[in-house]
């Protein structure tokens, strides 16, 4: 499986033809990569708000939910037309507003929603939690949109039912969101001794709600002999847009798994973390 993982950097733009024209930048260097799949961050739809420099914070993710059938039949069209599956990151839809990725399989649109939020979500934008994890397709891919890659029950949920390759798509403001995605990232690699494919968001609107960003792309492994030292197959520049491009080779997990140093997967057994009187 050979995947791409996209640093998008936010674009002043003046119509929504602008923001679709950037889209398909990724799509045609996806194309020319020979990507299986390609892995969009959190939130590129955040670039159109520079349609609506007027709007309130409140308002932001109802306007853009506004763009959610068009953003979504992008990527059916793209996907459709080249065979790739995508991860269309995250985007704002349905009344009252969700925070879903839509990811793209054979013509097929599975939505998975965000199933934590973080506090500006909460407030000022009001988003409610997500409602659970979907099944894809291919059981050996997952999606988690950001913050949900912080927590080490979703992942194993997860990798019990089979995935082998996490997508997370993020958005993070500073260096510290950063690492908190990018470490959590990296444990759940080591955990479950998967693969995962972290997105990010970079650039900025100037203001609330993209002041800043701090990230890079990459695609993690477990750190185990079987792969590179850094435990990091491909990523782009800190801040620049980019893709980040390899190929996971699922027989080097299957081949850490039972005859690691350390075997965390086979090795799993909760009844032993328990207090003892």
């Amino acid at each position: 499986m050979r995947v791409a993982a996209a640093a998008w950097k936010l674009r002043p733009i003046k119509e929504p033809a602008d923001f679709f024209a950037h889209l398909d930048e990724f799509f045609r260097r996806a194309v020319a990569e020979a990507a299986d799949w390609l892995v969009l961050p959190e939130l590129p739809v955040l670039e159109l708000l520079h349609l609506h420099s007027g709007i309130a914070e409140t308002s932001a993710p109802a306007v853009l939910a506004g763009y959610a059938v068009a953003y979504e039949e992008a990527l059916v069209e793209f996907s459709s037309r080249t065979g790739i599956s995508v991860v269309g990151g995250s985007h704002f839809e349905g009344e009252p507003v969700r925070h879903v990725s839509a990811i793209v399989e054979m013509g097929r649109v599975v939505r998975q929603t965000k199933n934590k939020t973080t506090g500006y979500e909460r407030t000022p934008w009001g988003l409610g939690p997500g409602d659970g994890l979907r099944r894809l397709a291919d059981p050996r891919v997952g999606v988690l949109v950001c913050y949900d890659s912080e927590f080490p029950e979703a992942v194993r949920v997860l990798a019990e039912a089979g995935v082998l390759a996490l997508m997370v798509p993020a958005f993070t403001e500073t260096r510290r969101g950063f690492q908190r995605v990018r470490w959590c990232c990296q444990a759940r690699a080591v955990e479950n001794q998967i693969f995962v494919v972290h997105a990010s968001l970079v650039g900025d609107l100037g203001g609330e709600p993209v002041p800043s960003t701090f990230g890079s792309s990459a695609i993690l492994t477990p750190s185990h002999e079987s792969f590179l030292e850094t435990a990091i197959l491909a990523e782009t520049p800190v801040g620049e847009e980019g893709l980040a491009v390899a190929d996971l080779d699922f027989s080097l997990l299957s081949k850490c798994r039972s005859a690691g140093d350390v075997r965390n997967w086979s090795d799993r057994d909760p009844s032993v973390w328990r207090l003892l009187p």
